[in-house]
């Protein structure tokens, strides 16, 4: 589980992206700089549910973005 300390350090944050994405609409996405909306485990693997300027979310791992 994700202590409250570590999930309010990176919620609410914005994040570049390291390499291009898609978004759950298939969009592919990689100029863009989304916002975290939660950080979660998922199968002992940390993820970060992420939401982009025009609404779409997609989930990241860590290694796949630099947190602003």
């Amino acid at each position: 589980m994700i202590s409250n300390a570590n999930n309010a350090a990176v919620v609410g944050r914005f994040c570049k992206l390291q390499k291009p994405v898609r978004d759950h609409d298939g969009r592919s996405r990689f100029s863009e700089s989304p916002r975290i909306l939660r950080e979660m485990n998922n199968l002992d693997r940390r993820m970060y549910l992420v939401q982009f300027d025009d609404g779409a979310t997609t989930f990241l791992f860590p290694d796949e973005v630099v947190v602003a």
